[in-house]
């Protein structure tokens, strides 16, 4: 009986990871199809002063990325953090608890970061931005890659938070 419990977790942990894996793939690669949508409006250069007319098909494209990326996220701290039980992981000083506790905290700051340079290009396709301004360089499509770092962090925290459940260190 106690087999099948741990037979369990295992595919919850397995559907958990590819769900998250599979959220911040679309998160990124919908990222890099707004930075494409950006890049088809007719713009004029000048110096550092760029007049370029705002995307709609890039501003929604960056929102669904955007949500990807957050819905990702959720579900890797809200699940990762059920799992390893924290309270209890920091109650007993152990390595395992406390790489455990950095790649949460490398996951939090992956996604602000990601859903900032993500906000930063989708605020340069809203409608009621003025035409010009200065250069705004691959906002989106490095947000994309951002989302793509995001689930390979959630997965190294999905791993750790296994480890640390584990490992007698």
């Amino acid at each position: 009986m106690g087999e099948n419990k741990g037979g369990c977790f295992s595919v919850t942990i397995v559907v958990c990871i590819f769900l998250i894996v599979g959220l911040d793939v679309i998160a990124g690669l919908v990222a890099i199809q707004a930075e494409g949508a950006q890049e088809e409006v007719k713009h004029m250069k000048v110096w550092l002063l760029e007049c370029k007319a705002p995307s709609q098909k890039a501003f929604v494209l960056g929102i669904i990325a955007l949500v990807c990326l957050a819905a990702a996220h959720i579900f890797a701290v809200m699940i990762g953090c059920s799992i390893s039980n924290i309270v209890k992981v920091l109650a007993v000083p152990k390595i395992s608890a406390y790489i455990n506790m950095a790649c949460l905290s490398l996951t939090w700051i992956v996604a602000i970061a990601g859903a900032g340079i993500l906000t930063m290009g989708i605020w340069t396709n809203r409608e009621s931005r003025s035409k010009c301004g200065f250069t705004n360089k691959h906002f989106l499509s490095f947000g994309g890659k951002v989302c793509f770092f995001h689930a390979f962090v959630s997965v190294v925290f999905y791993l750790t938070t296994i480890i640390s459940k584990r490992c007698p260190l």
